[in-house]
């Protein structure tokens, strides 16, 4: 269920008992051996790998933490994987991907008789990783922890067939959320944590170098503060009102709630926010996207 929240404060150690809990509860009645997660070092995945850990201490179910760097990868996020992985996970790998990448890259650009772009090297990036991590998981009888929070969910900023696994600790948080909930740990469970206090204050960045930081892709200059803050009043507006904004050109602002927000970021840079969601909804689609045929549309 997606919400609008923003301004409000929840209450963590009962976020961190409820996923731990359900997640807990899941594993053992689907008599999973082992869960698997990617590490990337940044802010998502170690915190996903502090919820598992406490999973793992409940169930008694090991934890995998497997980083998969390559050229792309910057040294403060090979750093910070290693640093989740040591503290989190039962088992740590470390594999660089560089050379495999290149070998398909050049397969890819054989194939395709057209040269690669940033965005499909990243995409060859992403699906590499989720072959190793479900390889490694069908052999352990596992399943893969998705990283994944509400505000790149709502964003497309994922790819499809690769970045998105099994099941979702972070799934209803936003990326702020996501930063509170990394500190709640930090301050009361995992103390002076290094691989949280890495996380919390690392660039993030989609580890593929398409660009500098995430925010360089959906709002240079600004914060995923402000990125939430235009993002979940419109998730909860009604889709007519949607389609009024976009057909307006986002100028029929006044007396509504993005009123403020507007004259606060500008209208460019909510454009740019909000357009990013809209023109990512197909991804959110259920895959493969059906056709139906009896009412003679897309199934959404």
């Amino acid at each position: 269920m997606i919400t609008s929240r923003f301004g409000e404060s929840l209450n963590y150690k009962e976020v961190t008992e409820t996923i731990v809990n359900v997640l807990s509860d899941y594993l053992v009645k689907s008599k999973i051996k082992t869960m698997i997660i990617g590490l990337s070092g940044g802010l998502d995945s170690t915190t996903s790998a502090a919820i598992c850990r406490l999973v793992s201490d409940k169930t008694k179910i090991p934890l995998y933490g497997i980083s998969l760097p390559c050229s792309s990868n910057k040294a403060d996020e090979v750093n910070g994987a290693s640093l989740a992985g040591e503290e989190f996970c039962s088992v740590f790998v470390e594999k660089n991907i560089q050379d495999m990448f290149s070998c398909i890259e050049n397969g890819c650009d054989e194939t395709s008789m057209l040269p690669s772009t940033p965005i499909s090297q990243g995409n060859i990036k992403a699906r590499l990783r989720m072959i190793l991590l479900y390889d490694m998981a069908s052999k352990m009888n596992g399943i893969v922890i998705d990283n994944d929070m509400l505000t790149e969910h709502m964003l497309g900023f994922w790819t499809i067939n690769s970045d998105v696994f099994d099941i979702s600790p972070l799934a209803n948080l936003w990326k702020t959320e996501v930063y509170e909930l990394a500190k709640y740990m930090q301050d009361n469970i995992f103390k002076n944590s290094k691989a949280l206090d890495s996380a919390i204050n690392i660039v993030p960045t989609d580890g593929n170098g398409v660009s500098n930081s995430d925010l360089d892709q959906i709002m240079p200059g600004y914060t995923y503060y402000d990125v939430d803050k235009i993002l979940m009043p419109w998730v909860g507006l009604d889709n007519r009102i949607k389609a009024d904004f976009i057909e307006n050109d986002f100028n029929n602002f006044k007396g509504t709630v993005f009123e403020k927000i507007i004259n606060e970021y500008g209208k460019d840079n909510v454009k740019r926010v909000i357009m990013r969601c809209v023109n990512s909804e197909f991804k959110r689609y259920p895959h493969p996207i059906p056709i139906d045929i009896f009412r003679k549309e897309i199934v959404k």
